[in-house]
């Protein structure tokens, strides 16, 4: 799950948002993600592929739809869309989750930027809705016309690193029993020098050569230093309740 960071400005965020949900209840998810408050990316950084849109399933048969995030629409014009993607991700008519995902480039490297869409309705009710802000996760991807291929990055990996002492960088600490857990509060200058130092970390860099250079989409990850997901085109019919979750 998303670590919870409770702030006094939670109220102020609210009239921006309705629902500030930061959960992303996935059955993939058996640890915890890196997060933060401020986005990976700069506005300068984001691209839009089209090859990112469609219906796609993943290896539990839970349904993924990416589709582009409209931004407005001209009277009686085209859409404009603000190169943003909506993401669903539907489990079962009782567990749909939607995010917001920005592609961007960062050293010639490909990552998604995931944040919880502040316009869907997560089913909370407005006063547990006031104690949650929406955190960022940072995944990268590799994609083509049959496939998505995303990988995670996890906090234990990120955990690892503060323990060692190797990094420096803004972040607060949220116990809970047993566990702590760091949520990165530093800006999105700061992330992407730690993207770029730190993303091909040892600890890292051999999963992501099988997955990314080698195509080796079957290893079995037994740590939490990150979490794999392919995605496989779908062409079946789409359930009622994720057709009420697209936009337009």
């Amino acid at each position: 799950m998303y670590a919870i960071l409770i702030r006094n400005q939670c109220l102020n965020l609210m009239k921006h948002s309705k629902i500030m949900f930061v959960f992303l209840v996935t059955a993939f998810m058996t640890s915890c993600l890196v997060s933060s408050l401020h986005p990976f990316f700069k506005p300068e950084d984001k691209f839009y592929d089209t090859a990112m849109e469609g219906y796609w399933m993943d290896a539990d048969s839970a349904i993924w739809t990416i589709v582009p995030k409209i931004a407005s629409k001209q009277f009686m014009g085209e859409e404009i869309h603000d190169s943003t993607y909506v993401i669903t991700y539907y489990e079962d008519e009782d567990d749909i989750s939607i995010l917001n995902g920005t592609l961007f480039e960062l050293n010639g490297i490909n990552y998604v930027d995931f944040i919880p869409d502040p316009d869907a309705d997560h089913c909370m009710s407005d006063m547990t809705s006031y104690h949650y802000i929406p955190v960022h996760t940072l995944a990268r991807v590799q994609y083509c016309k049959d496939s998505i291929l995303l990988y995670w990055y996890g906090d234990e990996w990120l955990n690892d690193l503060f323990e060692q002492n190797r990094i420096r960088i803004s972040h607060e600490t949220v116990s809970s029993p047993g566990y702590d857990r760091h949520v990165l509060t530093a800006e999105t200058d700061e992330l992407q020098k730690f993207i770029k130092k730190y993303a091909n970390d040892p600890k890292t860099l051999k999963d992501l050569q099988k997955i990314f250079v080698e195509g080796n989409d079957t290893i079995n990850m037994d740590d939490d230093y990150g979490i794999f997901l392919k995605l496989k085109p779908f062409t079946g019919e789409l359930p009622p309740e994720v057709k009420k979750s697209l936009p337009g």
